[in-house]
């Protein structure tokens, strides 16, 4: 991604963002979901994507 445009602002939102993948993450791996599933599961919809 792309800052030199954002300022501090574009900053913040990277923060906020990053925070909101680790709640999930975290989320995730309480629910008993192992990293790997969802690493493939996003591999996946990338692929369907492209």
């Amino acid at each position: 991604m792309d800052k030199s445009n954002q300022g501090n602002n574009g900053e913040l939102q990277t923060v906020d963002l990053d925070l909101e993948w680790v709640y999930l993450l975290m989320s995730a791996k309480q629910a008993g979901i192992k990293v790997d599933e969802i690493r493939q599961f996003f591999n996946e919809k990338t692929l369907q994507a492209m």
